[in-house]
This record gives C-alpha cells, structure tokens and sequence, in this order.
C-alpha cells in the first residue's frame, strides 16, 4: 500500500480490520514506546512490561473484527492499565515489585502516571495493612523487607510450611480485594 506512516490511527484501524499486517505494525511500532513507559511507571520490571504489551497487542489482533475505537493512542494506554492491575492481580510479578514500588521516587515527568503509582503503592498497602494478625506481618515481613519464606520462619519462631501457608491465604485475601469491582479499579479507569 505504501507509507503508512503518513497514515492517520483511524485509517490504520481500518487497515486492520481488513486484516492489513503492515497497518497494524505501525500502529504498533507508533505506540509500543509509550504503552511500555506506562507499564513500567506501574510494574517497575522490563520483562514483565513486555508481556503486557505483547498480550494487548495480540488482543488486539487477534480482535480486530470487532473494534470501535474512536482514539487509539487512549484505548491502549487504558488497555495497559487494566492489564497490569491483571498482572498484579493474579501475582504474575515477583516480591520485587513490592519493594521497588515502597521506595519508588515518583520524578515522572508524567504525572499522571506518578499519581497512578502513588495510589496503586498506598492501596497494596492499605490491603497489607487490613490483613489479620500473623497474615498481614508475614506479608509485610515477606514483601517490604524481602525476607525468604525461612527467615520469616525464624523470626517469628513457626514452621517455613506454615510460613507458606499463611502467605497463601494472605496473597488469596488481597487477590479477592483487587477483583473485579474492587477499589483498584478504580485508579485503572
């Protein structure tokens, strides 16, 4: 067809619909860079940042005979915030997002995105905070401090199984609270 980086999102859409590969590669070699910055102002890690944009695009893709976009820029960007609070959701990342989102210097140049952090760090703890007893202490002991499961067991004189198990239940508590209708969501909208 041509150049299409002269072509305008809407036209490009089109494109997809009609199952244009080469529309659908400038859409995403257009907005990929921001889509990853918006993931990485939220989710701190590269891999993870990856996958959420690799699983909206495929979406999208795979979805293509039935959008309705009127502004695609937008319906990406909000794509990505509702997947990663689906990534965080289902503890596809690792405890080092919770540190790294409790020491987190939001100097964004977006702010936005800094908001959207600050709110999403205070929330998770908010939730840390509400759970019960020996739940929300192995929780803040094993998320904040970093501390392995035999650490925690140490310290609080009980068994690494049980360690486990209470962090289970206490990850299955926040899990429930970060579903569907839940607070979290709306920061994500």
């Amino acid at each position: 067809m041509g150049d299409y980086s002269t072509y305008t999102d809407q036209e490009l859409l089109v494109l997809i619909k009609a199952e244009d590969y080469s529309a659908f590669n400038e859409i995403y070699h257009r907005h990929a860079d921001a889509l990853y910055g918006s993931a990485y102002n939220i989710l701190r890690d590269r891999d993870s940042c990856r996958d959420v944009i690799q699983d909206i695009f495929i979406w999208l893709w795979q979805n293509r005979l039935h959008l309705n976009i009127s502004n695609c820029r937008a319906y990406l960007l909000t794509a990505v915030k509702f997947k990663t609070a689906n990534y965080i959701r289902d503890n596809k990342i690792g405890k080092g997002f919770f540190m790294e989102l409790s020491t987190v210097e939001l100097s964004s140049d977006d702010e936005e995105n800094a908001i959207e952090v600050r709110q999403l760090s205070d929330f998770i703890k908010s939730l840390a905070d509400q759970l019960p007893g020996r739940y929300g202490e192995i929780f803040r002991l094993s998320r904040y401090q970093q501390l392995s499961n035999k650490e925690i067991a140490l310290q609080m004189g009980i068994s690494e199984k049980t360690v486990e198990n209470q962090m289970t239940i206490a990850l299955k508590k926040i899990k429930e609270k970060l579903g569907p209708g839940s607070a979290l969501m709306f920061f994500f909208l």
